[in-house]
């Protein structure tokens, strides 16, 4: 008797002890959305198949520390993937490069493209130096002058200077103050002619053959000639400066170099021989 008194005084405290705690606080969606995904998200075990993104998800990288970007600052905050930056460069598979010319940025620093140009003794170089072409010679023109001419230039054009000068020596006894009006010898009709002028131009070269033209700045005396019983006598008639324009062309050998020019101005041809180092 005294046990069935027991169990009915115990029995209501088991019951009540018994009792889930959603009676006085029922769960909310997001708690139990929260349960839910604590449940479904358990730690998975590393295996060779299964990524580490599972346990370890990849975090948003962080910009590089900044460093020696050729002089310009802030390299990072300047970089434009669609297109180009504030200062002109474009980003590509070598890092920052400029079209015009081309350069890129790399870690070798700003860097240009060249070309390896290979010779047939197997040398390599990534500059070609083009021989540059040169001749020189003399000359010989219709009126008695004599020529030194010489051109440099490259394959496609060439500057050319040409000198040409009066050879003869007034052999009369030269009187530089004399004059006609006191002249007291009979005068000869021809007269001595002093000339020389200095050309310098350019052509332009099609293979062997160049054509050029050239502007000339010369000097012309003229003296009066006379004859008495002891010999022959000269004097001044004219000193003078003039400007004129010769044409011309020129035909390269091996080694040998013909030159042939006309001066229209001053009414006279010459032609002319010399070397080249082609």
């Amino acid at each position: 008797m005294k046990k069935i008194l027991f169990f009915l005084l115990v029995f209501p405290f088991l019951a009540l002890s018994q009792v889930s705690s959603w009676r006085t606080n029922p769960p909310t969606q997001s708690q139990t959305s929260q349960s839910q995904q604590t449940r479904v998200q358990p730690s998975i075990p590393q295996q060779n198949n299964v990524s580490s993104w599972r346990n370890n998800p990849p975090q948003q990288s962080q910009p590089l520390p900044p460093r020696d970007r050729g002089g310009i600052q802030n390299w990072n905050n300047i970089q434009n993937w669609g297109g180009f930056n504030q200062f002109g460069y474009y980003w590509g598979n070598y890092g920052w490069y400029q079209p015009f010319p081309y350069t890129w940025y790399d870690d070798y620093g700003l860097r240009q493209r060249s070309v390896v140009y290979i010779y047939e003794s197997g040398r390599r170089d990534t500059i070609r130096k083009l021989p540059v072409y040169f001749t020189a010679g003399i000359g010989y023109t219709n009126n008695n002058q004599t020529s030194f001419s010489g051109a440099i230039g490259g394959k496609k054009a060439y500057f050319i200077v040409d000198y040409t000068t009066t050879t003869a020596i007034d052999q009369n006894q030269y009187f530089p103050y004399g004059n006609l009006s006191t002249a007291d010898f009979p005068i000869s009709k021809d007269n001595f002619k002093k000339e020389s002028t200095f050309y310098f131009g350019a052509g332009k070269k099609f293979n062997k053959l160049g054509i050029h033209g050239m502007i000339g700045f010369g000097r012309e005396i003229v003296r009066y000639q006379g004859k008495d019983a002891i010999g022959s006598i000269s004097f001044p008639k004219s000193n003078s400066t003039f400007t004129t324009f010769k044409i011309g062309l020129i035909r390269d050998f091996k080694f040998i170099t013909l030159k042939l020019d006309t001066d229209p101005i001053r009414g006279y041809s010459q032609i002319g021989i010399g070397f080249n180092n082609k």
